[in-house]
């Protein structure tokens, strides 16, 4: 193809080998000329009626791109290396290709059992929903042939509303049910991470780096990638399998420009702004009251809770204060103090800090950027479970997240 058309809306002279193909670009209303495009007559013909040496002068208006062995420059035209061309042509056909060997496989491994258990964290997150969606997808199964399932509950709000809005169904199991189900797949999350015991498990897709070697029959881990709904994506367009809206509408930004279009950005919008109850305003109205700034991180405690969901809400919130990379919100459900930890993602792990943090009190971790700790109140020490102890919580709780950060208390009186 020749790009003769020098302004948007112009349309290029296309060379072709076949007249065939150049009456299929003539019934499209585009111009085209048959003959032996490696021949510098015809090429002097079609360009310029047989005057002039080159292409350059056949048509100087013309865009050259020139593929050679180098990325040498060339006065007149824009150079592609050969190299260039496999890494950004050939080679993501050859991803794609071998990405629909995988598909293949995969759907061969649960084509003739009745029941395949598709199985999440035990509070799954957004990643968790979309990726199992899209497992079932590929798998071509219904709701009852492969329920979504968790071990667990979910309990932020925006995923709740998620799956609300979206029609999403996800069943709580327990480990004996395992039994009822002929195949076992794990999406964004490994054996190791859960406390029951799997006999067997058929697949595990996940992003996160392995903490133990996985026993599966089939397993994709690739902690390069942002999010394992990414990886689902890559499976679905290999297998040529239509996206619906409904699963476009919760996806990694790795997948944001090929799923933008499907998404259906109304229901994203409510997902990402839940209803709160009056009951949870007044909570976070406190916590806001209470609020510490310490050297960079905020701090608030918010008493006894009735859900959990308010903790982590509230800690996303904080990391929005002026000055703060770190946000620690702390509440008690039942006899439990809940700690949730957010930061900016350029500064320590937070799974690391909340660990050296809270770990000896009870369970403590997560990943880079957000983490939680759950403990008994009574192992803050004296007064913290007493009616009235939320201030002994919170300064317990800034200290030992102060000190595990490494900045340390600051003296009494000084500036925070």
């Amino acid at each position: 193809m020749v790009a003769a058309a020098a302004f948007p809306g112009e349309r290029p002279l296309y060379l072709v080998s076949r007249a065939s193909l150049r009456a299929r670009l003539g019934r499209h209303g585009d111009r085209a000329v048959a003959g032996r495009v490696t021949d510098p007559a015809f090429l002097h013909e079609a360009l310029k009626g047989g005057r002039g040496p080159g292409v350059k002068e056949a048509a100087p208006d013309a865009p050259l791109l020139v593929l050679r062995d180098d990325d040498r420059p060339m006065s007149g035209a824009t150079v592609v290396p050969l190299s260039a061309f496999g890494e950004r042509i050939i080679q993501p056909a050859v991803d794609r290709a071998a990405q629909r060997v995988r598909a293949d496989r995969l759907r061969a491994h649960f084509y003739d059992a009745e029941r395949v258990l598709i199985l999440m964290q035990d509070d799954p997150d957004p990643d968790a929903i979309a990726s199992a969606l899209a497992l079932k997808t590929l798998l071509g199964r219904t709701r009852t042939s492969a329920p979504m399932c968790t071990f667990g509950t979910i309990t932020r709000p925006e995923n709740v509303a998620m799956c609300k809005i979206l029609e999403i169904e996800v069943e709580a199991i327990s480990a004996e049910d395992i039994a009822e189900f002929d195949r076992v797949a794990m999406v964004d999350v490994q054996p190791s991470f859960l406390e029951e015991r799997f006999e067997r498990v058929d697949l595990v897709i996940d992003h996160h780096p392995m903490e133990q070697p996985i026993d599966a029959r089939i397993k994709d881990v690739r902690p390069s990638y942002g999010a394992t709904s990414t990886i689902l994506v890559e499976y679905l367009r290999a297998a040529d399998i239509k996206i619906t809206q409904r699963l476009g509408t919760k996806a990694d930004l790795e997948a944001f420009s090929y799923l933008y279009l499907l998404a259906n950005h109304n229901a994203l919008r409510r997902i990402e702004r839940p209803e709160l109850s009056h009951e949870a305003l007044d909570v976070l109205a406190e916590g806001l009251a209470k609020r510490r700034v310490v050297q960079g991180v905020f701090f608030s405690h918010l008493g006894r809770v009735e859900t959990i969901d308010l903790i982590p809400q509230f800690a996303d919130f904080g990391l929005q204060a002026e000055g703060v990379q770190w946000s620690v919100v702390s509440g008690v459900v039942g006899d439990e103090v809940h700690v949730s930890v957010r930061n900016v993602g350029y500064v320590k792990s937070a799974g690391d800090v909340t660990r050296a943090a809270f770990g000896d009190l009870g369970v403590g971790g997560g990943h880079r950027t957000m983490a939680k700790a759950i403990f008994p109140v009574q192992k803050l020490g004296r007064g913290a479970s007493e009616p009235g102890g939320g201030g002994v919580c919170q300064e317990r709780i800034i200290d030992r997240f102060l000190r595990a950060l490494g900045a340390g208390r600051p003296p009494e009186g000084s500036p925070s």
